[in-house]
């Protein structure tokens, strides 16, 4: 009993990391032999729990005085050095720093939230795509739903494949 409660342990840490992504812990977890409906429910907590805890602390801290002061001193520190960027190959390393925000910021409104966070488990992981949406300021609520619909559909497939993958393998 206490070796099955620290293998369901272990899949709820594995899945917490944002190095291992479902992707890896649902497969592992099916293969040593657990029960996949119970893999599948604490694979899901283990990596919907982080990403509350980012959805929120990060709003959070965007809201305190030290953030928005700092924001606001590295928006004039930028307009500055474009002001004095006077060669040429400053100006073009300006010009392709704004290329690639203006690229991110096209890609998130061609696909939105709803992309970012279906692809974000295969691309990026889960907890790098919550602070990505958050950074081009998807709201908070938002953002933990359509996080939380992606990682529900991701372990319903995930468990679903790595179970029969194994019962066919086997």
């Amino acid at each position: 009993m206490f070796e099955l409660l620290w293998q369901y342990t272990m899949i709820f840490i594995m899945a917490a990391l944002p190095w291992l992504e479902i992707l890896v812990v649902i497969p592992i977890g099916i293969g040593i032999g657990l029960n996949p409906f119970g893999v599948g429910l604490v694979s899901f907590l283990g990596n919907f729990l982080p990403v509350l805890l980012i959805v929120y602390l990060m709003k959070w801290f965007q809201s305190t005085s030290w953030y928005i002061r700092r924001r606001e001193k590295r928006k004039r520190k930028k307009e500055a050095e474009e002001e004095a960027a006077v060669t040429e190959k400053e100006q073009r390393r300006l010009a392709k720093k704004q290329h690639r925000r203006e690229r991110a910021g096209r890609i998130f409104e061609k696909y939105g939230l709803p992309g970012l966070a279906f692809l974000g488990p295969a691309v990026t992981g889960i907890h790098l795509a919550a602070v990505i949406a958050l950074s081009l300021n998807s709201g908070k609520t938002a953002t933990t739903v359509w996080m939380g619909v992606s990682l529900l559909a991701w372990t319903i497939l995930l468990t679903v494949v790595s179970y029969y993958g194994f019962d066919f393998i086997l």
